[in-house]
């Protein structure tokens, strides 16, 4: 950040916010700090084919952060209706903060600011899928309360 003074400000994602949404994805890939979300984009979830409501949905469920009027953080979620419960939860699907922004908080007030707005909607529980070799992302969403769950999720390749 410029200054220590630099401010953090976490509000809701509008249209117009995606192409610097974009370009924070390109840094952080760029920088080579991308394994969990390796095979997902920003620009892929934002994709031409998804419907307006689609969009809409995203965006309700997205912040961005900026710091000094710049975005420099973001964070996309979804509801989900957890099948072996019963329950709808709430789902992390991208969270990502610019390399030269990172360990300042950005990422913590926004998993903050989502965690509030499932609250808002009656959801208790929230998910986040990380993978196993992305040592940053574990550490910080055990930093942030989460902890591994009871399913084992496996996958093969086809």
């Amino acid at each position: 950040m410029s200054s220590v003074e630099s401010k953090i400000e976490i509000r809701p994602i509008v249209l117009q916010d995606l192409d610097a949404i974009f370009s924070v994805d390109k840094e952080i890939r760029a920088a080579g700090k991308t394994i969990t979300y390796a095979n997902l984009t920003t620009e892929q979830i934002f994709s031409k084919d998804r419907k307006a409501a689609d969009v809409a949905k995203l965006l309700d469920l997205g912040f961005v952060a900026e710091v000094d009027g710049h975005i420099r953080g973001f964070i996309l979620g979804e509801v989900a209706r957890l099948r072996e419960a019963a329950i709808e939860l709430g789902v992390i699907l991208i969270i990502g903060v610019h390399p030269d922004y990172q360990r300042k908080d950005i990422a913590a007030n926004l998993v903050n600011a989502l965690s509030e707005k499932y609250r808002s909607k009656g959801i208790t529980r929230m998910r986040i899928g990380v993978d196993e070799r992305d040592k940053d992302l574990l550490a910080f969403v055990e930093h942030m309360g989460f902890r591994i769950g009871h399913l084992l999720v496996y996958s093969k390749t086809l």
